[in-house]
C-alpha cells in the first residue's frame, strides 16, 4: 500500500475550507474536521494517516501477524477517491447492522455514532459511500476500528484465490478494449465499463463487476 503522507497536509486544509461551510448543520464542527482529515488521507492512499485517525485501543487487533490482511482489505476499500463535494450524515449507531456484521467483525469499544460520507462524481452515475463508526474522547472525535473475527480473517484468506482469478482476467484484457475500459474508469464511468466488458466477453454482470474492480487496481 502506498504512503504519501506529505501530500495529505495541503489537501486537509483545502477540504476544510471547501466543506465546513457547506455541510449539514446537524453535523458537529469537530466531526466535519475529522471527515476532512479522513477524506484527505483516504484520497492520498496514506495508510499511516488513515490509521492515525483511529483510536489506538480500538485498532489493537492489528498485530504483526494480521497487519497484511488489514492492509490488503483497506487497499481494496480505497480504490476510489472522494470528490470535494461530499455529504456528511451524523447518525445514531445502527445496532441491527452491527449485529449483522458480528460474525465477520467486532468493536473493542462500542461506537457512539455513525458517520456516512456520501459522494457522487459530477456528470456521471458513479458515486459511493464510506461508513465510519465514531467515538468521542478528550473532546475529539475519532474512528472506532472494526476488528475482524477469526471467521472474517479466514473468509478473507479463503477468497484470495478468487481475487487472483479476477486480477488475471483483468490483466488478460487486450487492446483496444483495455485502453477503452481504463479511460472509462478514469472518467468515473464504472457502470459503463462493466457493461462494455460484458458486451465483449459475455458472462454475468457479477463477473464483469469483479473484473472491472480488478482492472481499476491496474489502472495507472
Amino acid at each position: 500500500m502506498k504512503s504519501r503522507s506529505l501530500q495529505a497536509i495541503p489537501v486537509v486544509a483545502l477540504l476544510i475550507a471547501l466543506n465546513l461551510r457547506s455541510q449539514n448543520a446537524d453535523v458537529p464542527p469537530g466531526v466535519k474536521i475529522f471527515a476532512a482529515q479522513y477524506v484527505a488521507a483516504f484520497n492520498a492512499k496514506d495508510t499511516p494517516a488513515v490509521e492515525s485517525l483511529y483510536l489506538p485501543r480500538s485498532r489493537a487487533c492489528i498485530t504483526p501477524t494480521t497487519r497484511r490482511i488489514y492492509e490488503d482489505l483497506l487497499s481494496l476499500q480505497m480504490r476510489d477517491s472522494v470528490p470535494g463535494k461530499y455529504v456528511l450524515s451524523f447518525l445514531p449507531v445502527n445496532e441491527g447492522m452491527l449485529k449483522a456484521l458480528s460474525a465477520e467483525g467486532y468493536f473493542v469499544l462500542h461506537p457512539e455514532r455513525e458517520l456516512h460520507i456520501d459522494y457522487q462524481y459530477s456528470g456521471t452515475n458513479d458515486g459511493g459511500q464510506i461508513v465510519l463508526w465514531l467515538v468521542s474522547q478528550n473532546g475529539r472525535w475519532m474512528a472506532d476500528f472494526p476488528c475482524m473475527t477469526t471467521k472474517g480473517i479466514q473468509n478473507f484468506r479463503d477468497s484470495a484465490a478468487a481475487r487472483e482469478h479476477y486480477k488475471a482476467l483483468a490483466a488478460s484484457i487486450k487492446e483496444p478494449l483495455r485502453s477503452e475500459l481504463m479511460a472509462m474508469l478514469r472518467a468515473h464511468k464504472t457502470g459503463e465499463a462493466e457493461t462494455r466488458y460484458q458486451q465483449v466477453n459475455g458472462g454475468d454482470m457479477g463477473t464483469a463487476m469483479l473484473v472491472i474492480n480488478a482492472l481499476h487496481d491496474q489502472t495507472p
